[in-house]
């Protein structure tokens, strides 16, 4: 691999010196030209060379969201799925649930996931009321936020206080038991600027077993430490139980169990009862400490340094245990498997503007995580430690005034350790390392003021995480190898005026040895990873927006998607629990003090991995969200789901929930 990095990191470099190196000398012949006019893109997303989406703070506040699950579904090529353990999770252009990347504040978000993850994760547990702004990356993005995900990337910017501190205090209440009360701070002295927010919710669901208590903080300190010198720390931290809903069965109407073997649960004719999941003390923390500096007027950089942890309790309830009134070490009514972790990270990036037409940014990362996982019915110890260290280069070069062209290539490395000991086993101890180099291009095009083509291609990887190498060791299988996907976009721009535009993008993810679980339970694998040979997701994604009156305006989104697996006989198969099409659409009415919004979602048929349920069945939801602006420290709202009290099925055993609704009321102090 060392072999490799070289011959696609040292051409590149030479590439880009060479470009630099001409745009510099077309800057000298300029006099008028100030280096003060280039828009960095590795700073300005809205500017990167791919399609992204961006969703500021009054679009959140128009649509009624009260989550990012909920702020991000209307976006085009994203659908937010129920995962595993009932978790709100997003696929981005038909890649899995674990493979998209969140980051508050430049700080990584669930950082078990893609490496010992339980999915725990979950986008509902992230409150958006102190959002600025979130930016979503759905095509080869920039490699200074890595390459080891296909889905795409989610950066997320809290707010900065400004002025006299301001109080704000939000109350709402709604069905199923819920509420949502949060306060925040925020303002601004001579050279600081603060922005903090605490919240509880709870709730008790709309099926058996999910009850939700929720208690959460984040904030943000920012001080100037001079002209061109900033110093932010920012923080967030999320405890919260939640149960599980129990499954239902299509057909009967009860409620359906698992056959879990590593429960502790006894088999009764071969068949395990386990039922009444829930996570007790899911702990997330994230702190950081980021130094920004404008060295000269070409060169400017930052520093990043934060700590994670990672923690929860996931319990399950024995239903033949109990039966049989068995409640032993071994074989406990009550079932614990705990899972914690801790990492550091330190991150540099820098910009150097070389002319008036072209930017290098370059940097490198390194971060550690430790985890241990132990369970309340055996002596197992075990233990492991992920470490990731990359580097990467790119050229963002402004050809004239029409074209724009990027191209970067990334290296990453990851070295993992992993420690297995458990009475009547075998210890086993495993070390592995993977090293990849992976490059992105991106071009655009300007035809005329109203149309613009891109192009982007990319490679992107994922490696096997530790905890599927663990639990693969652990079971005598072959540790599945590296996942390796090429990305390809086309897309077009249209501004037909001031008030209307549209956005269609052409996109092709070929993987190859995807990385994925057996999940029959029957099966003697059952829980173990392997490699699909090749999926191939091939889809379009269309965005209309339209300003009709100064009253009203609107949006029309669709995504069609069509995802194949192909096995290593050459087998092809459809790929599971991925909607073929999503159509997307939304009116907001606004008059005086009043606002409506209206926000609806079509969700095609999905095919499922279940043997008796093979296909869901595509259903029309319609949420409404009103609010009343007594005035400018008061305001009133109200936020109606499913207005029509659709009935569907999110997954083929968990139905979708019919109408309900939040109430509440936002006060400015």
């Amino acid at each position: 691999m060392r072999k490799s990095f070289k011959k696609m990191v040292i051409p590149s470099a030479v590439f880009v010196c060479l470009l630099s190196s001409f745009n510099f000398a077309q800057a000298e012949e300029s006099k008028e030209a100030t280096l003060d006019e280039v828009q960095v893109h590795s700073t300005a997303l809205k500017d990167y060379l791919v399609t992204t989406e961006v969703i500021t703070a009054e679009k959140i506040k128009e649509m009624g969201a009260t989550n990012l699950a909920e702020a991000i579904e209307m976006v085009p090529g994203l659908y937010v799925a129920r995962g595993d353990k009932s978790s709100r999770l997003v696929r981005i252009r038909g890649a899995a649930t674990d493979q998209t990347k969140v980051y508050i504040d430049g700080m990584p978000v669930f950082p078990l996931s893609g490496i010992a993850s339980n999915s725990a994760s979950n986008l509902e547990n992230i409150p958006v009321d102190n959002i600025e702004k979130i930016e979503i990356i759905k095509g080869p993005g920039p490699v200074q936020y890595g390459t080891d995900y296909k889905g795409g990337i989610i950066l997320i910017t809290t707010k900065t206080g400004k002025g006299p501190g301001q109080v704000n205090l939000n109350l709402s209440a709604g069905s199923h038991n819920s509420y949502d009360n949060y306060v925040s701070y925020s303002g601004s002295e001579k050279n600081a600027s603060y922005y903090f927010t605490a919240g509880k919710k709870q709730g008790d669901g709309y099926l058996n077993n999910s009850e939700f208590d929720t208690e959460y903080f984040n904030g943000k300190i920012k001080w100037s430490l001079n002209k061109d010198s900033d110093l932010t720390l920012s923080g967030y931290y999320m405890n919260t139980d939640r149960q599980i809903p129990n499954g239902i069965d299509q057909s009967t109407g009860e409620e359906t169990t698992n056959n879990i073997k590593w429960s502790g649960d006894t088999a009764i004719s071969g068949e395990r009862n386990t039922k009444n999941w829930k996570y007790k003390d899911f702990k997330q923390t994230d702190i950081a400490l980021q130094f920004d500096q404008k060295a000269s007027d070409r060169f400017k950089y930052d520093v990043k340094l934060y700590h994670v942890t990672d923690g929860n309790d996931l319990w399950v309830y024995n239903g033949n245990n109990a039966t049989l009134g068995t409640n032993t070490y071994s074989n406990p009514i009550w079932y614990r498997s705990g899972w914690y972790s801790k990492g550091n990270g330190i991150e540099f990036t820098g910009d150097l503007q070389t002319s008036l037409n072209n930017t290098i940014t370059f940097g490198t990362k390194y971060n550690k995580i430790d985890w241990d996982a132990d369970e309340n019915n055996s002596d197992l110890d075990e233990d492991g430690t992920d470490k990731r260290i990359g580097y990467y280069i790119q050229d963002n070069w402004k050809l004239n005034d029409k074209t724009e062209l990027t191209l970067g290539v990334r290296h990453d490395q990851v070295k993992q350790s992993y420690s297995y000991n458990k009475t009547g086993k075998s210890s086993i101890e495993d070390n592995s390392k993977e090293d990849v180099t992976d490059p992105v291009l991106n071009i655009t095009h300007k035809l005329d003021k109203q149309n613009t083509l891109r192009f982007s291609a990319g490679k992107s990887h994922i490696f096997a995480a530790a905890k599927q190498i663990a639990t693969n060791i652990t079971s005598g299988v072959a540790v599945p190898d590296t996942e390796r996907t090429t990305n390809y976009e086309l897309g077009w721009k249209h501004d037909f005026d001031e008030k209307s535009s549209l956005d269609i993008a052409a996109f092709n993810n070929k993987m190859h040895d995807r990385i994925d679980k057996i999940t029959d339970s029957s099966s003697a694998l059952y829980g173990t990873y392997y490699n699909i040979t090749d999926t191939d997701i091939k889809g379009v994604e269309l965005g209309y927006s339209r300003y009709i009156t100064k009253r009203l305006k609107g949006f029309v989104n669709y995504t069609y998607l069509d995802a194949k697996d192909t096995d290593e006989d050459g087998v092809e198969t459809r790929a599971v629990n991925l909607p073929d099409s999503v159509f997307n659409y939304g009116l907001t009415y606004t008059v005086d003090k009043f606002q409506a919004t209206v926000l609806g979602q079509i969700l095609g048929n999905v095919k499922t991995d279940d043997d008796t349920y093979t296909k869901l069945d595509s259903y029309h939801t319609l949420d409404l969200d009103l609010k009343y602006r007594e005035n400018k420290n008061l305001e009133y709202y109200l936020r109606i789901n499913n207005l029509f009290d659709a009935k569907y099925w999110e997954k083929y055993d968990y139905p979708g929930d019919g109408i309900n609704f939040m109430a509440g009321v936002a006060i400015k102090m």
